[in-house]
């Protein structure tokens, strides 16, 4: 059996676990356990191209385990069918018969990487994984909305939703202990691929999302993302708020034709995808939806 994963105990009840699928990575993609008195909360699961994660988990808790799948894209919903108790924003389950087939997450993790690149590939974990991959057919998950609250007994987490990436996109926010897990809510570049079409909408409402969450933290919220072992700035959501704001103003002279690998997928949409820089993070949109 393999072991992909790799804990970080973060202090306060909360783990980083990181999925890894190769021994020299440096990165890879992270979830967070969250332990209370009474439950704990894994929050994303990786690709689940291989069937340990439950078992891993249990070794850092024996509590019932409840599963936030933050967002559909595979590399966090993958693994969701090995729990028993399932959240996930509906509107993302459009994204599952692709984030969840076998073609799609097998490739993502041992075909090519961003821009074509080839990837280091370890052949023994790769047929170990064609074998144990976590598949299923059907998610069979309980609807998550902006401003559940999932008590785990003494850790309380709150949905808080920022459509953008995925238009499901959901932040957890621990607000006791002062930490928010974003999962790819925001990065220092976003790609907003399958937003919606109508005349500024999926920009305004990416950007009133961000704001909403950046006045239910605080200057010393530790911001923890999906694929980064460390807090993410909290320049980082300014800069993105400003990116939207700066599309909306049409500040968009110096913009130019995105390289980004997700808009250049097969199951991308046909769009004009542009890429507007701000400070220190990017903004992938759809230019035709201004």
């Amino acid at each position: 059996m393999f072991n992909v994963y790799k804990e970080t105990d973060l202090g306060n009840g909360l783990y980083s676990i990181m999925e890894r699928h190769h021994p020299s990575a440096e990165r890879g993609v992270m979830m967070y356990l969250v332990i209370g008195r009474e439950k704990a909360a894994l929050v994303d699961c990786g690709f689940g191209v291989t069937d340990t994660l439950r078992t891993f988990v249990e070794s850092l808790t024996d509590l019932p385990i409840i599963c936030i799948v933050a967002h559909g894209h595979p590399d966090h919903a993958g693994a969701a069918a090995l729990f028993d108790e399932i959240y996930m924003n509906p509107i993302d389950e459009a994204l599952l018969p692709v984030s969840l087939s076998y073609e799609r997450r097998m490739g993502d993790v041992f075909g090519e990487g961003p821009g074509g690149k080839t990837k280091p590939v370890d052949e023994e974990l790769k047929a170990y994984c064609e074998e144990h991959i976590v598949m299923t057919e059907h998610l069979d998950y309980r609807p998550m909305n902006d401003g559940d609250r999932f008590d785990l007994g003494g850790k309380v987490l709150e949905a808080v939703w920022m459509p953008g990436h995925t238009q499901g996109s959901m932040a957890l926010v621990n607000t006791e202990d002062n930490y928010a897990l974003i999962s790819d809510c925001f990065s220092f570049r976003t790609a907003m691929v399958k937003a919606p079409t109508e005349k500024r909408v999926a920009i305004t409402t990416y950007r009133d999302g961000l704001k909403r969450f950046l006045g239910m933290i605080n200057d010393d919220t530790a911001i923890f993302w999906g694929h980064g072992t460390e807090p993410v700035d909290h320049s980082v959501p300014e800069n993105m708020m400003k990116a939207c704001q700066e599309v909306l103003d049409g500040k968009t002279e110096n913009d130019t034709p995105s390289n980004s690998h997700f808009a250049k997928r097969a199951d991308a949409p046909k769009a004009r995808m542009m890429q507007h820089v701000c400070g220190n993070v990017m903004l992938v949109y759809n230019a035709d939806s201004l």
